[in-house]
């Protein structure tokens, strides 16, 4: 072991459940990930694929990419994004959007017709409710109006779920309630949540992971410390700017004021002129 990485072995805290890495290192495991799905959709999966592991999706130069912290396909091939939520974000509805028309343009990107577009669900879990109406489950997807007001749905199976696990209201399983629990609190109360306390804590206590998350965390947070240093310098060139535009005016209003009191412009021309 390297003495950079005995260091980095020395500033690791353990996590928990809610660490988007540690979240997929967890759902990584088909034990693990296939039981998350079904006890949040409440329906059984057969079997579960992963055709790539954290998926990082980029489509074109200059565009945003995303990495996917659990990219999976069941086998009637639908796309699952499943992201761990633990920072309030009002963008978040549109994040979901962003995600799943990445997971569109990424299939038709290798040459497929729109008509063999997946079946896709983007699950957001979430340490604290996204819309505030204290329900454990929001399902969202695409309607039509009709004249009489009423909605159908359109049919284009893309669909958006953000699951509160701080969420008290909605017609859920036990089995659900418990594994919310153990993901806001830590608690084991089933044989489910203790595979999965079970798999975190083997995962904390693997040196070569925890090396990896360490140089991942200092990384990302370079990655932050850099956008807004960037942030900071565009802040300040805008004022620089704005500066000079403001003395560019100061000296032209002053050369008017001259040529009036010096009788080669009358007033009311100085005012028309003025900026």
């Amino acid at each position: 072991m390297t003495e950079k990485e005995k260091i980095l072995l020395e500033q690791f805290n353990p996590v928990t459940i809610q660490d988007d890495m540690m979240f997929g290192t967890v759902m990584a495991d088909p034990e693990c990930c296939k039981p998350f799905l079904e006890t949040i959709l409440g329906t059984k999966i057969r079997k579960i694929e992963y055709p790539e592991r954290q998926k990082t999706v980029t489509l074109a130069i200059n565009a945003k990419s995303i990495r996917m912290d659990v990219y999976i396909e069941d086998e009637e091939r639908t796309v699952y994004d499943v992201e761990m939520q633990t920072g309030r974000n009002r963008n978040l509805p549109r994040r979901s959007r962003y995600y799943q028309g990445m997971i569109d343009l990424n299939i038709l990107a290798r040459g497929e017709d729109y008509v063999n577009l997946k079946k896709s669900l983007v699950i957001f879990v979430c340490t604290f409710d996204p819309f505030g109406y204290d329900e454990y489950i929001y399902r969202c997807g695409e309607y039509y109006q009709l004249s009489d007001g009423s909605y159908q749905p359109l049919g284009d199976d893309a669909w958006k779920i953000f699951v509160n696990a701080d969420g008290h209201n909605g017609n859920v399983s036990d089995e659900f309630k418990i594994l919310m629990r153990y993901i806001m609190k830590g608690e084991v109360k089933d044989p489910y949540t203790q595979t999965l306390e079970k798999k975190v804590t083997t995962i904390n206590n693997n040196d070569e992971w925890k090396v990896s998350y360490m140089t991942w965390a200092i990384k990302l947070a370079d990655e932050r410390r850099d956008a807004r240093e960037e942030g900071r310098e565009e802040g300040r060139e805008e004022g620089r700017e704005e500066g000079r535009k403001e003395g560019r005016k100061e000296g032209y209003d002053e050369l008017l004021e001259k040529l009036v009191k010096a009788g080669d412009l009358s007033p009311e021309k100085a005012t028309k002129y003025a900026r």
